[in-house]
């Protein structure tokens, strides 16, 4: 297999780890909500703003961490890898609504 292959079969993945694992470690560090998560004019008041980045980031880096594993998954299987990203994603969704609903926007 060569590296043209390898980088045609995982880009997809690869872009979704670095996107929400740059964006977890943001909300993690910083503290804050990243302007990125956000529209352009939302300037809605957040219940405990820490607590959502802390939740949020480490959400965020949950799904970085079921990105990378598809990565792996893809060169085993493509069903594997589709079963496992979409478990994660459901997950990942809802303990956002659950963490938005506590500590989100009012």
């Amino acid at each position: 297999m060569t590296l043209q292959e390898i980088i045609d079969l995982t880009w997809i993945p690869i872009l979704a780890f670095a996107l929400s694992f740059c964006a977890g470690v943001h909300m993690l560090i910083i503290k804050k909500r990243p302007p990125y998560l956000k529209t352009k004019d939302d300037h809605r008041a957040m219940k405990d703003e820490k607590k959502y980045a802390e939740v949020g980031g480490r959400l965020l880096l949950f799904f970085a961490v079921g990105a990378a594993v598809m990565v792996g998954l893809l060169f085993i299987s493509a069903w594997a890898a589709f079963t496992e990203i979409v478990l994660v994603f459901l997950i990942f969704a809802k303990r956002w609504k659950e963490m938005n609903d506590a500590y989100g926007p009012m």
